[in-house]
């Protein structure tokens, strides 16, 4: 007997045990799902494999069928029939992530893996996983990444390929980067270099500007990134792409800003303007296009930006993910305040908080509340800007962005200073009575 399993009712019953076994979901999934995987799983956003079902009834201590599996007679397996399957289910797979329907992507992709796996295609099984993950990202759906991009890194088919392992490696590290795991992103992202010295180097160039971007939002030392943005340099000689070449420009020029390099970081953003096509990959283009102007704004410079934030809009607004949206919008309320317009910056950016479809995006950074704090300051709100900076260095903490979270606390408890200053000069009585 083999069993097959009903997904009706199967995400409540998971739920009612797990909870009657007074269990959360993070607790449930052990070291092999994460909470987020088991949220989804009760959801019903994710269907579950045998395998998934067998593991969490021994995790809860009850037996499959009682989590909705259901005995049926053995059916017998037909490999060439899976394996058609798979590859039908992979091309279209592949063409809905070229036409930007991720759901659809990873919905086909999921159902490419099983049909692979259940024929032993083990490449093929590899490949659906490799477009299960970017449709997660795509969607913004991070943790599903992770969970993907971990099975990528430790497939067979990648631990027999160095080239192709560093590629699945540099997936986990992405997925990790944005789902603000930075120590496990920055591990992995250097394994991806170390794996790729020898791998063609378009291979090696992804591999250091995933390190590269990693190492930045870690706020590692400058001569370490620096090191970094060398090495690249030294690679992108032997990339013969043009377009390739301009995403290594793009990394490069980011990382000229963060270094305090601005002319460098301008020149080489213009460098990428020239080589990326919007015709070849639109969205790379939107983004670029909004994270030069997130640079500019971030060193002083309005100059440009306004034409750049406004290429992006449009677009962004419809094929990019919450947090396209949200850098987006970030961008727009920073240019209101460099430009003279505090309270208009100010409704943008508490718009932007109090948005409920941002908020992925809001709680995983503390730029959002940092910005405001700026605003607030410039407002000559003190306590408010005081209250925003705690809140910065809190989010920002909670994503071991320390640095960042550092510089928040610090100019927290200055303004808290100054203010006592200003509060006991301003009260003679008060004073007397402290000495």
């Amino acid at each position: 007997m083999t069993a097959s399993l009903t997904q009706d009712g199967f995400g409540a019953r998971l739920r009612a045990t797990r909870k009657r076994m007074g269990l959360s979901q993070t607790e449930l999934g052990g070291d092999r799902y994460s909470g987020s995987y088991i949220s989804h799983l009760e959801s019903g956003r994710r269907a579950a494999s045998a395998e998934v079902i067998e593991f969490l009834a021994m995790r809860l201590g009850v037996t499959a069928d009682e989590l909705g599996m259901e005995p049926s007679l053995p059916e017998p397996i037909d490999s060439l029939d899976n394996n058609t399957h798979a590859l039908e289910h992979l091309l279209v797979a592949e063409r809905a992530w070229y036409d930007r329907d991720w759901a659809t992507a990873g919905e086909l992709a999921t159902r490419a893996a099983a049909s692979a796996l259940q024929a032993g295609q083990l490449e093929r099984h590899w490949q659906a996983l490799y477009v299960q993950t970017q449709a997660a990202l795509a969607e913004g759906d991070y943790a599903d990444a992770i969970h993907f991009a971990e099975l990528l890194a430790t497939h067979q088919v990648a631990l027999s390929s160095p080239t192709l392992r560093a590629q699945a490696l540099c997936l986990s590290a992405t997925a990790h980067r944005v789902g603000d795991e930075l120590p496990m992103a920055l591990v992995h992202a250097g394994q991806a270099v170390e794996l790729s010295t020898d791998a063609p180097p378009i291979v090696l160039a992804d591999a250091l500007m995933c390190l590269i971007s990693t190492a930045l939002e870690a706020g590692r030392p400058t001569a370490e990134t620096d090191r970094l943005c060398q090495r690249l340099e030294d690679v992108s000689l032997h990339v013969e792409s043009g377009h390739a070449r301009g995403v290594i420009y793009w990394a490069l020029g980011t990382a000229s800003y963060k270094s305090g390099n601005i002319s460098k970081g301008l020149e080489l953003h213009d460098l990428a303007m020239e080589l990326l096509s919007p015709r070849r990959d639109l969205r790379l283009w939107l983004r670029l296009n909004r994270s030069a102007a997130t640079c500019r704004l971030d060193a002083g410079i309005t100059d440009g930006v306004k034409e750049m934030l406004d290429a992006s809009r449009g677009g962004l607004n419809l094929i990019g993910s919450v947090f396209d949206v949200f850098e987006l919008r970030h961008a727009e309320a920073k240019l209101q305040l460099l430009d003279g317009q505090p309270q208009r910056a100010h409704d943008l950016v508490t718009a932007l908080l109090a948005d409920e479809a941002m908020r992925p995006a809001v709680i995983s950074n503390g730029r959002g509340e940092e910005l405001l704090a700026e605003i607030e300051l410039d407002l000559g709100r003190t306590e408010r800007a005081r209250s925003a900076y705690v809140r910065a260095a809190g989010l920002y903490g909670k994503q071991e962005q320390f640095r960042q979270a550092n510089e928040c606390w610090q100019r927290a408890a200055n303004l808290e200073a100054a203010t006592s200053t200003i509060w006991t000069v301003s009260h003679p009585l008060v004073d007397r009575r402290v000495k």
